[in-house]
């Protein structure tokens, strides 16, 4: 199996220009289907459905939020078969947490496996998996005692004032099973060697109940935290609420009626590299296993 990240340029503007000609027919045919059943009120869209899924997550995260931090347990499910690959996910990420440049917490992994004609190509969100038994915790509470912990609801956190230097990072990041869940904050804006740094760069990004400047978070190991600020006010994740094919699931894996545990219970979930033991809380959903990443990491 080989990973295609970034590279193909051409192919992929070739499907963003087609894909764009197909999305104007669709969008015209939806509107003429929409006027030919008119009477009197318009016709429902076909994305009721799923938008009423994201409404019954965010009651269900609002009930999860009345019981105490001890009695629940957030969880993730990514549904590769409706992910399309737009990373919009990724940019709603960097967004609400201003994240500088070299720190990601959401990738998408665009992945092909065969050899033509037999060539099949998918799409792998990931991000911190927020482990029950997390190995980077102890590596990184070793070199620097308290720079990581974990919350009685299973999130994951760093303490931006202890986590600071590259060895702590390495040790962390080296006893992780999972290659993209924490980065190197190197204190870098977009708008560096330019005449001007620019205002939104001088934002502070609201983490773990605090407010924190490019300069408090430079040298710190940085990664994704279900975005914190947003669940306890609330809010789904961001990735969760801009994700254009409704592929991602979030909520109380303690609540047994959840969407979450649905999907959690189900025949086509699974976890990325079970072998490392860490029980992630992030998980995936797929027809054929045989055409995940997990046919590589089990």
């Amino acid at each position: 199996m080989t990973k295609v990240l970034d590279e193909k340029i051409s192919r992929r503007s070739f499907f963003t220009k087609t894909g764009g000609a197909v999305a104007g027919t669709a969008a015209a045919s939806m509107v003429i289907s929409t006027v030919l059943n008119y009477k009197g009120t318009l016709a429902k869209p076909a994305v009721v459905a799923e938008t009423n899924e994201t409404l019954t997550m965010l009651s269900e995260l609002k009930e999860a939020l009345k019981k105490s931090i001890e009695k629940r347990k957030w969880a993730m499910v990514i549904d590769t078969r409706k992910c399309i690959g737009c990373s919009g996910c990724t940019v709603a990420c960097i967004a609400q947490n201003n994240l500088p440049p070299g720190v990601t917490y959401r990738v998408v992994h665009e992945v092909e496996d065969g050899e033509y004609p037999d060539l099949k190509r998918f799409f792998m969100p990931t991000n911190c998996m927020q482990c029950e038994k997390p190995t980077c915790v102890d590596a990184a509470n070793k070199i620097i005692p308290g720079s990581m912990s974990i919350r009685p609801d299973g999130i994951v956190t760093i303490d931006y004032k202890k986590m600071k230097g590259k060895k702590v990072f390495q040790a962390a990041k080296k006893a992780c099973p999972y290659s993209n869940a924490l980065y190197y904050d190197e204190g870098k804006n977009y708008t560096d060697n330019t005449p001007a740094i620019q205002p939104y760069e001088k934002m502070k990004s609201k983490e773990y109940k605090k407010e924190f400047s490019r300069k408090e978070t430079k040298d710190a190991t940085r990664k994704c935290h279900f975005c914190l600020d947003r669940i306890e006010n609330g809010m789904l994740p961001a990735c969760v609420s801009t994700c254009t094919g409704q592929a991602m699931y979030f909520g109380d894996a303690n609540n047994p009626a959840s969407i979450v545990s649905k999907y959690i219970k189900s025949k086509q979930s699974f976890v990325l590299n079970a072998g490392a033991k860490t029980s992630p809380a992030v998980r995936f959903v797929h027809d054929n296993l045989d055409e995940t990443c997990l046919k590589c990491h089990e």
